[in-house]
């Protein structure tokens, strides 16, 4: 009796915990209508402080195309998984995310990126009074 209790509750334990109750903050950029950029600025302060975050950064193409880029800080580096309506696309780790203040605009840049893409990625472009 006391086996298969165990038995079940292990089961039960390894059904519910591949089930992601994960709740990750989005932003969602449509056609720059930018929704929820706090989100984006504490995952950059996150990373300044070295604290582990996450969050999915939302686009949507023109022809309704849902591409979500999640951003994993790990403490160490930013891992970028990207998809488009769930497929797989790319993924590339990158070293650190900066607000650059040009003129009127900010840009989120990754930088010293590797794997799929290598380089600087210019991640998001918004008018600097955005909040």
């Amino acid at each position: 009796m006391m086996r298969a209790f165990i038995g079940l509750t292990l089961i039960l334990f390894v059904i519910t915990g591949c089930q992601s109750n994960e709740n990750i903050e989005e932003i969602a950029n449509n056609h720059n209508d930018i929704q929820n950029l706090d989100g984006l600025n504490n995952f950059v302060e996150n990373v300044k402080k070295q604290n582990q975050a996450k969050i999915n950064y939302v686009q949507y193409g023109i022809e309704g195309q849902r591409g979500v880029k999640t951003l994993t800080f790990d403490g160490e580096k930013i891992n970028v998984s990207h998809s488009v309506d769930g497929d797989f696309i790319e993924e590339y780790n990158c070293n650190d995310i900066v607000i650059k203040t040009e003129k009127d605009v900010n840009k989120y840049i990754l930088s010293q990126c590797t794997g799929d893409f290598n380089g600087d990625f210019e991640f998001l472009t918004t008018p600097n009074n955005l909040k």
